[in-house]
């Protein structure tokens, strides 16, 4: 049976490689002059499906190969993760808000930069060429080259736009098949949006500097021809752009999220006036990233309409709560999974992620979260809660509706492949961390399962926020060692042992009957329902467009005598049509069998035993082990080449979660560490591979 899974899951990347070969070969020499004689025809006739039948396969056969590798044995993952620690361990630290650059992410930058110059080099040096005059302005040679620059230059806007969903999927995440979580690839749909704002704003300006010149902008902006480029719709959808940018810089976004929010909702404006001003065969180059954000979308809403109530809460000493949430036993998660949260009698709209603190080998019919309070909305939240405890009736958490999507993380995450395990946090830096640790404590007397070595390395502003930890205290293991850092207060005379046990008892706590809440969590889609339903999507699109295309086009032809072209918005027309029509299909097909497992278990739900353990080792062993520090910043780099010279092994997974400042701090000492490495490999012991956890969305 191992030996099938490894065959099939050898077929399916093999598959992938090719089809995305395939279709960058396409992006590249459809450029070139001999593609452009010979293949422009045929072309413009598959443009429905040349440039979005790939990217839909290779999802979903991604798909399928992540529901397969969950199912693979621990040694084919392991070889499979050294790998991609390998790719994507830091080599360098931008002092700027790009951050810390992989290897792989600089590979794939440099040549995504290459196509762009690639593309805008063999689009202008052929409209130069050319020199075909514009019908409605009379333009010189300057102002005409000057005109196709702009233009150009949107064909690059255009070429970012196939990419900018791909990143922010979630429940059909593509990208967690190369290993990249939706909490981390956000950043690359930040670069891409940045990239597409900047392209935009320099063809809209170069363009209406000539309309300026030649007198005439306000004639050609509102122009609304029936064929060809629409120009009022250009100009409207760079305007809902630049409105969706601005409301995004992080001085707008941290300070006012609503606005945020809601702005960013304006993306879909922002695609109809791209159909109309572009028109259907350059929306199609695109289509396959709307169709799949359009499907999780819809996926997402369709799991979000039920709500639950909480069984438990809980306010820790640094105004943090814990939640916990009634879930479906048979919904498993893995360790730094997030969930979506919203809480419509906090805000009606908002949806905050949060990184689940639970293991769902510990307990598979709860799920906990902490939420630090620090915002509006987890404020409002908080407040909220602390009315309820204070009254002492349980009654009232049956009354506070919470509605949540996910759970969203990894496939698999390996950190049990690695014997010394480094987690470094800052602040609310700790949540995802708590999971690993409430994993490691589920496999506890099993050591083949589990790290031998785990140092936690937490720093925190206050005494209060060591309260994070209290949680889990119960469960800490004789082979965790842990090193706390309170920067912003005195040393008291008291360790590190007292501190935990004071704090734990400040916690105060609500707990109602798991039967009077209303509805368990209820799992999300399986992969192998995900690449049924983008094969789907896909096929219901052409159909719709097909048989629209036949009704309406085909009838009208027969009927007119006289050759003429059809006016450029019946074809956009058809293709918004045929996305609705598929995205809907997709939401109704789940929905009804969402419906069908909800009736099948209420007749039997299923039940998996839960991991018991016994409270009375409450208290941490070997305290003199653990160390805390007050008043200081730890010396990461100190501190991590301690852990190299007194570790044997070969392989240390670090894995970080902090601020900006923590995480290159440890990238510095990685990229050095692999430096050192590479001159004399005698005298490095151990090597550092090093995972970032995103601190914030």
């Amino acid at each position: 049976m191992a030996m099938k899974y490894r065959c099939t899951l050898v077929v399916l990347k093999s598959s992938m490689a090719m089809l995305l070969a395939a279709l960058a070969c396409i992006w590249t020499v459809r450029l070139t002059r001999s593609w452009k004689r010979s293949w422009h025809e045929a072309e413009d006739r598959a443009s429905t499906t040349v440039f979005s039948d790939s990217v839909l396969a290779v999802a979903s056969l991604a798909y399928v190969y992540l529901h397969l590798t969950s199912k693979t044995d621990q040694e084919s993952r392991k070889r499979r993760s050294v790998l991609m620690a390998n790719l994507t361990n830091p080599i360098t630290v931008m002092k700027c808000s790009i951050g810390i650059v992989s290897t792989a992410e600089l590979l794939i930058a440099t040549l995504f930069i290459i196509f762009l110059a690639w593309t805008y080099y063999s689009n202008v040096s052929s409209s130069f060429k050319m020199m075909t005059p514009y019908k409605s302005l009379k333009l010189n040679k300057w102002q005409l080259k000057m005109m196709y620059v702009g233009v150009r230059i949107g064909s690059l806007s255009e070429a970012c736009l196939v990419l900018l969903f791909l990143p922010i999927l979630r429940g059909m995440a593509v990208f967690r098949v190369f290993g990249v979580q939706f909490e981390a690839s956000v950043r690359y749909h930040v670069w891409i949006g940045n990239l597409i704002i900047l392209l935009s704003l320099l063809h809209g300006i170069i363009v209406m500097f000539i309309w300026g010149v030649k007198k005439s902008l306000l004639k050609e902006i509102v122009k609304w021809q029936s064929v060809g480029r629409v120009n009022i719709a250009g100009a409207m959808a760079l305007t809902t752009g630049l409105i969706i940018w601005i409301t995004s810089l992080p001085q707008i976004r941290r300070k006012q999220f609503q606005l945020f929010y809601l702005t960013h909702h304006l993306y879909i404006v922002f695609i109809l006036f791209f159909l109309i001003h572009a028109g259907d065969k350059h929306f199609y180059l695109v289509f396959a990233g709307v169709l799949l954000f359009a499907v999780d979308k819809l996926l997402r809403i369709v799991q979000s309409r039920g709500t639950t109530s909480p069984i438990s809460a809980s306010i820790l000493p640094n105004r943090a709560l814990k939640l916990t949430l009634l879930k479906h036993p048979c919904m498993g998660y893995t360790p730094t999974s997030i969930i979506f949260v919203k809480v419509p009698i906090v805000s009606r709209f908002q949806w905050h992620p949060f990184s689940i603190t639970s293991s769902s080998n510990m307990d598979n019919s709860e799920l906990s979260i902490l939420i630090k309070s620090h915002g509006q909305w987890t404020t409002g939240l908080f407040n909220l809660l602390n009315s309820v405890i204070d009254t002492g009736s349980s009654d009232h958490l049956k009354d506070i509706q919470i509605a949540v999507e996910g759970p969203y993380g990894p496939a698999t995450f390996e950190y049990r492949r690695y014997k010394s395990l480094v987690l470094i946090a800052g602040g609310s830096g700790i949540s995802p961390f708590l999971s690993i640790l409430q994993d490691i404590a589920s496999r506890n007397g099993d050591m083949n399962k589990n790290p031998i070595k785990v140092q936690l390395i937490y720093v925190v502003k206050k005494v209060e926020d060591l309260s994070m930890l209290a949680v889990i205290s119960p469960l800490l293991l004789e082979n965790l060692k842990m090193k706390l850092f309170v920067t912003q207060e005195n040393s008291p005379p008291v360790t590190a042992e007292k501190i935990l046990q004071d704090l734990s008892l400040q916690i105060k706590t609500i707990a109602s009957n798991k039967a009077s809440s209303k509805g368990a969590l209820s799992m999300p889609e399986g992969l192998l329902w995900k690449a049924l339903i983008t094969a789907v999507s896909f096929a219901v699109f052409l159909a719709s467009l097909i048989i629209l295309s036949y009704v309406f086009l085909h009838q009208e032809s027969k009927s007119s005598s006289k050759k003429k072209k059809d006016p450029s918005w019946i074809g956009d027309l058809f293709a918004l049509c045929s996305l609705t029509i598929a995205a809907s299909c997709c939401a109704m097909a789940t929905m009804i069998s969402r419906w069908k497992r909800t009736v099948s278990e209420g007749q039997q739900v299923p039940h998996r035993q839960s991991v018991c353990h016994e409270n009375t080792s409450a208290k941490v062993q070997g305290t003199e082990r653990h160390e805390i520090e007050f008043g200081i910043r730890p010396n990461l780099v100190e501190m991590l080449d301690e852990i190299e010279f007194g570790t044997e092994e070969e392989e240390v997974g670090i894995f970080v979660c902090g601020p900006a400042s923590m995480n290159e701090s440890v990238a510095s000492f990685c990229i050095a560490n692999r430096q050192c490495r590479k001159k004399d490999q005698r005298k490095q012991k151990c090597n550092f591979n090093v995972h970032f956890i995103n601190f914030s969305l």
